[in-house]
């Protein structure tokens, strides 16, 4: 009897919310693969293309795909695909890809990682400059102007600084420690962007037009993640800024088409901030020469206009005791007068 009223066991697994969650996306995509697998392969999304969503490096997080009823689906998929296929807002695509299952504190998003798209029918290629990327041209370079700004020829000038907003804090410092050398004299704007997006790299550089001198730094990394200021529209819009251009690039090994546009390339930020800081102090010694010269020209300008006025007080002297040499007064007194009038000039000088 005892037996047949026994609770069972109860076993408990202890998580965290983490566990919890890592394994709530396991468990779905399982069940995904298991219960529907014509969904678990590749699939294909078909509707209108409303949103890139997010750009965070070279990919867009939460592309919005709609159908008619207004149902919609999020997207992760490469920038330089929707850009070499002209997608534009409010076209409709074919979006092909694997479904993705991620829960979080905010809930179990399914997305789809998308592996191409396509332009659906009836549908153009936008001709925009969003498809103008991609390495620069021998033909594109060449219509680009390279036209050099010279140095501000002020004595403190304003810096708008582009860096990276996930960039080694080093980078900047460094830059900084440079800058920071002449005092007031250099005035410095930080503008974090993400290094990765030409988008964001573009309108930083275009939007920097108050300022005296643009400067774009940021630290070594892969060769790929250089690629990005080979961006025809990278390219274009230092080579329009009508500040003063100066670049900083990973290290000496790292080279870029913005070293050609720009009127002054650093091998690293550090030199970049160097530069700046250089040419400010050499100002500063040539303003300080000169004003030494001038200091000694004003002193030698007493100097001469105090013997002039002793002249004039000795000629007025003699010019009186002549006039009273004509009233009587022997013709030596006068010379013997005029003479101690020159050896108290000779005593001033």
């Amino acid at each position: 009897m005892n037996a047949l009223t026994q609770e069972p066991s109860v076993l408990f697994a202890d998580v965290s919310p983490g566990t919890l969650q890592q394994f709530t996306t396991l468990l779905l995509e399982r069940m995904a693969s298991c219960q529907l697998p014509e969904m678990g392969g590749m699939i294909r999304l078909h509707g209108r293309w409303t949103d890139p969503g997010r750009a965070n490096g070279k990919y867009f997080y939460g592309a919005k795909v709609i159908d008619d009823g207004g149902a919609q689906a999020k997207v992760e998929i490469l920038a330089s695909l929707v850009a070499g296929r002209g997608v534009v807002p409010g076209q409709n695509v074919v979006v092909t890809g694997r479904l993705a299952v991620r829960a979080s504190n905010f809930g179990i998003e399914v997305r789809l990682v998308a592996a191409d798209i396509q332009l659906g029918e009836q549908e153009e290629t936008a001709r925009s400059e969003v498809t103008q990327q991609g390495r620069m041209t021998l033909e594109r370079l060449r219509s680009i102007s390279m036209r050099r700004v010279p140095f501000p020829d002020r004595d403190s000038v304003s810096v708008t600084l582009i860096q990276s907003t996930s960039a080694n804090a080093q980078v900047s410092q460094d830059c900084m420690a440079e800058l920071s050398k002449t005092g007031d004299a250099i005035g410095v704007f930080p503008v974090r962007i993400n290094m990765l997006d030409p988008v964001a790299i573009t309108a930083a550089i275009r939007e920097a037009t108050a300022d005296d001198i643009v400067m774009l730094i940021r630290g070594g990394g892969d060769a790929a993640d250089f690629e990005v200021f080979d961006d025809p529209r990278v390219v274009s819009a230092l080579a329009e800024q009508r500040g003063h251009r100066v670049v900083g690039l990973g290290h000496t090994g790292n080279a870029t088409l913005l070293d050609l546009v720009a009127d002054y390339s650093a091998n690293t930020p550090a030199q970049a901030g160097a530069y700046v800081r250089e040419r400010i102090q050499q100002r500063q010694r040539l303003l300080g020469d000169a004003g030494r010269e001038l200091r000694l020209t004003k002193e030698r300008m007493d100097a001469l206009e105090k013997e002039r006025n002793t002249a004039q007080a000795q000629l007025q002297t003699a010019s009186e005791l002549l006039e009273k040499a004509k009233g009587g007064i022997p013709f030596w007194a006068v010379i013997a007068a005029f003479v101690a009038g020159a050896a108290i000039v000779l005593m001033i000088r």
